[in-house]
C-alpha cells in the first residue's frame, strides 16, 4: 500500500471514530507502524485532522439535537454508557475543557466530548484546541510502542518475525477490545 491510502485510511478512521464508529484509529496507525514508521507518524497528522472535523460535525450535532436524544444514540454505540455520558457531562461542567484531555485516559470516547461541548455551548475554537494534544497523545504513543515492539521482536526473535509481527498485533487489539468491550461503559 502506498502512503496516499495509509494517509486517506488514517484520516477516515479519525473521522468515523469521531462521529460513530467504534474501533479507534490506533489500529491501523500501528499496523503502519510495523512496516513504515515513518509514514505512521506522519499519518497520525491525517488521523488527527479527520478527527477534528469529525469533532466538528459531533459538536455541532450536539448542539442542534436535545439532551436525551444525543445521549440515546450515543448509548447504541458499544461500550458507551449514560454513566459515562453523564460523567462527561460532570467533567466538563467541573473541569472546563481540561476534560478533553484527560477524558481518553478513562476510557471516554472522544465523540462524547465533542457531542458534550456543542450541548453545553462551549467555545468550538477551545475544544479544537483541547482536542489536539487529546487525540495525538495516543495517536503518537501507540504506533511508537508498536514499532519499538516491531524492532525488539525483530532482534529477539529474527526468524520468527515475519508470522510472529502480526499474531501479537491482532492478538493484541483482539484482547484489547475484548477487555474494553465488556469492562468499560458497563455501568
Amino acid at each position: 500500500m502506498g502512503a496516499r491510502l495509509d494517509h486517506a485510511v488514517a484520516a477516515g478512521w479519525g473521522f468515523a471514530e469521531a462521529t460513530a464508529f467504534f474501533i479507534v484509529p490506533d489500529v491501523w496507525l500501528s499496523k503502519v507502524a510495523l512496516r513504515h514508521p515513518r509514514r505512521a507518524m506522519e499519518a497520525t497528522l491525517s488521523a488527527l485532522g479527520g478527527a477534528l472535523v469529525g469533532g466538528v460535525l459531533t459538536y455541532r450535532w450536539g448542539a442542534k439535537v436535545p439532551a436525551e436524544e444525543s445521549s440515546a444514540m450515543l448509548q447504541r454505540l458499544p461500550a458507551i454508557s449514560e454513566t459515562m455520558i453523564t460523567n462527561a457531562e460532570r467533567d466538563l461542567v467541573a473541569k472546563g475543557d481540561l476534560a478533553v484531555l484527560v477524558g481518553p485516559t478513562k476510557g471516554v470516547p472522544y465523540k462524547i466530548f465533542a457531542r458534550t461541548s456543542g450541548l453545553q455551548g462551549r467555545s468550538l475554537p477551545a475544544f479544537l484546541a483541547w482536542s489536539v494534544p487529546a487525540r495525538m497523545t495516543r495517536f503518537v504513543l501507540v504506533p511508537g510502542a508498536s514499532h519499538l515492539a516491531h524492532v525488539a521482536g525483530k532482534n529477539l526473535f529474527p526468524r520468527q518475525i515475519s508470522w510472529l509481527a502480526p499474531t501479537v498485533y491482532w492478538g493484541g487489539w483482539t484482547a484489547f477490545y475484548v477487555w474494553y468491550f465488556r469492562t468499560v461503559g458497563r455501568d
